[in-house]
């Protein structure tokens, strides 16, 4: 029986459990606050120690993490409404992911979220308490924000200045060393200067936090209208942005330029590889980009020669010229939807892909994690713990202390479901 003072400290765990569980599904408490170090994880020679099972955050689609410097979380996702169309939910947690807020509605127009594949939204922090979320609305790019770290979000503003029923999509954003925010999409205002199914590529920045942004600026035409662009910045406070270019024999190859004036003017592009991919479509995968101290890395889908792989380029001068690795997942198969961060030099990068284990070849689709050293040498793709159902766009984040993060959405009978993996760098 319990004494006293026992019942009293049990109750209280109890009632913290209860106020803290929010919309968590499946969670198992994985962290002592008071010593992070405790982290239990699955006990395993790698790149990462990962915690044994993830964690189900919410159901939804698009799935976005923000991580903060003090391990606080937010997380965006889009879900859909009972009557039709997808709203935005935002939910957050302060005890590094143990526990999570219950989720609320970012857009203010019920219903107008729209979200498939890597047309997702984004969200990004300001310097400090800023928290910005951008999406697809319509026909329109979406911008909203919080100045009160995510306890609420403005009405939504317009990105987009054309005031054309046309796509503007597969948007993404950063925020710059300044703290000024770059949104960068897809856009079909130009299809008539463009070649047949391609689309422009577009820049919009804000150099007021998000209270309003400046005309849209044209960076390039002739791009794959599917497959998202990334943005990068260097120590110098050079900014690069990344696409999927495509030529008049629809040989598509990814391609990168560099503004120094912040994105008003763009240098002529540089082609990370020469060796494209021929295809009459369009791929649905962007690449993903990331610098850090002199070092440019991009990493990209490609299915030229009949076989689906990633591709990696690592620039030491700013972006002029690339070291090209090709069919850096090792055997993998299907192999696709790599997102980078760059961790004291060296790349590290998650993708899809389905076991090359598996009898007949054709298995659950499942996370994986390998490392691009500063000198371009590859580690062998590991296994990332999942749920059991098949994977969709994976994404990673660096935390402090060595502890890195892995979300993604696995797809399962009862719908989409937004998962959170956390681990420990060896």
């Amino acid at each position: 029986m319990l004494n006293p003072m026992n019942l009293f400290i049990a109750i209280c765990l109890l009632l913290s459990t209860v106020s803290c569980a929010g919309s968590i599904k499946n969670s198992s408490t994985l962290v002592d606050q008071e010593n992070a170090d405790q982290l239990e994880l699955a006990k395993k020679e790698g790149l990462v120690n990962w915690e044994s099972k993830p964690q189900t955050v919410d159901q939804g689609n698009g799935l976005q993490l923000l991580l903060q410097a003090s391990e606080g979380m937010s997380f965006i996702y889009a879900a859909h409404k009972e009557n039709g169309g997808q709203d935005l939910f935002y939910t957050g947690s302060h005890n590094m992911g143990d526990t999570f807020s219950k989720p609320y509605v970012i857009n203010k127009v019920a219903g107008e979220v729209s979200s498939h594949g890597e047309n997702g939204p984004i969200l990004r922090q300001g310097q400090g308490i800023g928290r910005f979320a951008v999406w697809q609305g319509g026909n329109d790019l979406k911008f909203a924000r919080s100045m009160n770290f995510g306890m609420s979000f403005s009405p939504a503003l317009k990105v987009t200045d054309d005031n054309e029923k046309t796509y503007h999509s597969f948007q993404t954003m950063e925020v710059g060393p300044d703290g000024t925010i770059y949104v960068a999409w897809l856009d079909g205002r130009d299809k008539k200067t463009n070649l047949p199914g391609t689309s422009s590529l577009y820049i919009a920045r804000s150099f007021d936090q998000g209270s309003s942004f400046e005309q849209n600026i044209k960076i390039a035409g002739d791009a794959c209208p599917c497959c998202r662009p990334a943005l990068a910045f260097d120590s110098s406070g050079k900014v690069y942005v990344s696409w999927r270019h495509v030529y008049k024999d629809n040989n598509r190859v990814m391609a990168v330029s560099a503004s120094l004036d912040k994105g008003k003017t763009w240098d002529a592009k540089t082609l990370v590889t020469k060796e494209g991919w021929k295809i009459n479509g369009c791929p649905h995968s962007g690449a993903s980009m990331e610098s850090q101290d002199g070092k440019l890395f991009v990493v990209w889908y490609s299915g030229a020669g009949n076989r689906a792989k990633l591709r990696a380029g690592m620039s030491l001068d700013g972006g002029k010229s690339f070291k090209f690795m090709d069919e850096i997942q090792g055997k993998v198969l299907d192999a696709n939807h790599p997102d980078i961060q760059v961790i004291n030099g060296e790349a590290w990068v998650v993708f899809q892909g389905r076991d090359p284990k598996s009898a007949d070849g054709w298995g659950v689709i499942r996370p994986w994690l390998l490392k691009i050293s500063g000198e371009g040498k590859i580690s062998r793709p590991e296994m990332v713990p999942f749920l059991g159902d098949s994977v969709a766009y994976p994404y990673l984040f660096k935390g402090n202390g060595g502890r890195i993060y892995a979300t993604w959405t696995e797809i399962s009978e009862s719908g989409p479901k937004a998962v959170l993996c956390r681990g420990r760098i060896n």
